[in-house]
């Protein structure tokens, strides 16, 4: 293993609220629900939350309001032991937050509001710059303003590696500019398909969309799978990663937390592979739980990683 390498987390921090229903709605249709959660997400903090948890050595850009949500997100911080030099609290501003369905068969439905979120712009980028390119591992998603990842990723130099979680995605906007200057892309199966203009339902789908994605620029793609696994491709390596077979009970954060287990592993470790077989381990223990950060495993759970597998 090698020393912690710096980790700059780049992204949204909302406060999330899910609710548990037996199968989710169709447009029109009014359900009652299960049972009704709050808990801290955004993309950007769960996975900063996650790398730090695990030992990583996590700074956390990111903008909060000044309600009460934006509160409730600071203390949660605080509580975490995370890094605050790097999280802005705008004046008159609400914060991020999230609504969420999952049911039964653990699907979810999300829907975000930015908040305090889309206030993470370019100029705020160009003000932390210099702490941004120290050298070591730069992790962010697209929850922030475009024009932010998009300056970020031309301004990185050989001593950062930008690894980019493309999500959301917008079909009407071209990526490329900020895809050809990615080292580690890692979208999920519906993501892939999204940045490569085709459907892709079938792993073979995914290694073509893959291949067109690498054509774009990207050096590395870790692509999730859910119960498919995880796909690694580059130009050298394609590797298959099986899914870890556990009673899935919410997959609203997994996506995150792989992103964030996946970054801190490779933190210590520069090792494509290795890190995605780590990070796979701790997203399938998270989704056994409810919650988005509260998922998130403890060190012991992932030591004991087998008393989580089903037959």
């Amino acid at each position: 293993m090698h020393k912690n390498k710096l980790i700059t987390v780049i992204g949204s921090s909302n406060f999330d609220i899910i609710i548990s229903v037996k199968k989710n709605p169709k447009a029109g249709e009014s359900i009652l629900a299960k049972d009704l959660f709050t808990d801290y997400g955004g993309k950007g903090a769960t996975q900063a939350v996650t790398a730090s948890k695990l030992g990583g050595n996590v700074k956390f850009l990111t903008c909060l309001g000044d309600d009460v949500f934006g509160k409730l997100v600071f203390d949660n911080f605080k509580e975490k032991k995370m890094d605050l030099e790097f999280i802005k609290i705008f004046k008159d501003q609400k914060n991020g937050m999230a609504a969420g369905t999952f049911d039964d068969k653990g699907e979810n439905i999300v829907i975000c509001y930015p908040g305090a979120n889309s206030l993470l712009n370019k100029d705020v980028i160009i003000e932390n710059l210099d702490h941004i390119l120290k050298p070591g591992i730069i992790l962010t998603q697209l929850e922030i303003p475009l024009e932010s990842v998009e300056y970020l990723s031309t301004k990185k130099t050989k001593d950062n590696t930008l690894i980019v979680n493309p999500s959301p995605v917008d079909n009407t906007i071209d990526y490329t500019p900020i895809l050809k200057n990615v080292d580690i892309l890692i979208p999920n199966e519906i993501e892939i398909g999204q940045l490569a203009g085709m459907e892709a339902s079938t792993l073979e789908d995914i290694k073509r969309a893959s291949d067109i994605v690498l054509d774009m620029g990207v050096k590395n793609l870790v692509v999730t799978m859910g119960g498919n696994g995880v796909l690694i491709k580059n130009r050298d390596l394609e590797r298959h990663i099986e899914a870890e077979k556990v009673k899935v009970v919410n997959t609203v954060g997994g996506g995150d937390i792989f992103a964030g287990s996946f970054t801190y592993y490779l933190s210590i470790s520069d090792d494509l592979v290795e890190s995605a077989v780590y990070a796979n381990r701790v997203a399938a223990i998270s989704v056994t739980r409810e919650g988005t950060q509260s998922a998130i495993p403890q060190l012991s759970e992932i030591e004991e990683f087998e008393k989580f597998l089903i037959n």
